[in-house]
């Protein structure tokens, strides 16, 4: 299915096109549906957050596949033969991929905590207070939508497809912190678009290396999940807790330090046994 899209490598501004057509038009187009389909069956009050989630990204989808279609047509009256880079093809290195797992799953909890103190100035957006409350009046709708849709729909276009177009028009660097910028801004609020930032950053470059768009959908399954379970097991927590209040006193100060010595490891790592890059097979004059 990922096959059709390999020869698709946007560039900044058509990424950034992409970005807008699923903040706004996906966003109109999500909102809409929903509204409709609430007016007509009530019975569907709770489930508005399913139902538009994946609709957001029809926009963009749809831009994506005209691309193409226009694209066929030109080369069929030329010689041209358009680069094509798999959107996952993985490749782990001396690490493999069990160790890969086994290392990136301690690593997204480090990550927030490093990152935690970046947000624990600012006050949740009332929106996310009220969607919080969505998600503890209906677990499975939201647990579809936060924990599994966000993971691959977001990676698949995030990574697979900007990212990975960027690549083959920009050094990694530039390429990777791109992305991380356009998925924090994506979130379309402060408190979420910097820790998005971040593991955006992460995430890219962990795809920049394996070219494994399964890794970074497992780490952003794992981030989702874990703040999924927090709001539906502890509701009584206010939306602002962070490891800050649940770890007392010291114990936080310590548990810092060791994410942070262990984010640091586990990178050093990774840039040294992961064996090939993405870049190279996008980049083939770089």
């Amino acid at each position: 299915m990922l096959k059709r899209y390999s020869s698709y490598l946007p560039d900044l501004t058509q990424s950034w096109i992409l970005i807008m057509l699923l903040a706004l038009a996906g966003s109109i187009l999500g909102g809409l549906v929903s509204f409709i389909l609430m007016f007509f069956f009530p019975g569907f009050k709770g489930w508005g957050e399913l139902i538009m989630y994946p609709l957001i990204f029809i926009p963009p989808y749809l831009a994506i596949r005209i691309s193409l279609k226009n694209r066929a047509k030109n080369i069929g009256n030329t010689d041209y033969e358009p680069l094509s880079v798999p959107i996952d093809k993985p490749d782990f290195g001396k690490i493999g991929a069990l160790a890969t797992i086994l290392l990136t799953i301690p690593l997204v909890f480090s990550i927030n905590i490093i990152t935690e103190p970046l947000t624990m100035w600012m006050d949740v957006p009332e929106f996310l207070k009220q969607f919080l409350e969505q998600v503890q009046s209906n677990k499975i709708s939201s647990f579809i939508a936060v924990v599994v849709f966000a993971p691959i729909l977001e990676e698949i276009f995030c990574r697979g497809i900007i990212l990975r177009g960027l690549l083959a028009h920009m050094s990694p660097s530039k390429a990777i912190l791109w992305s991380a910028l356009m998925f924090g801004i994506m979130h379309m609020n402060p408190w979420q678009a910097i820790p998005a930032f971040i593991l955006g950053l992460l995430m890219g470059w962990i795809y920049f290396k394996t070219h494994s768009i399964w890794i970074v959908i497992l780490i952003h399954f794992i981030n989702n999940g874990f703040s999924y379970l927090i709001t539906v097991f502890y509701p009584e927590l206010p939306a602002e807790t962070g490891f800050y209040d649940l770890i007392p006193g010291m114990w936080y100060f310590i548990t810092y330090i060791a994410a942070f010595i262990y984010t640091a490891l586990v990178l050093h790592l990774m840039n040294k046994y992961y064996d090939k890059t993405i870049s190279l097979k996008i980049q083939p004059n770089s």
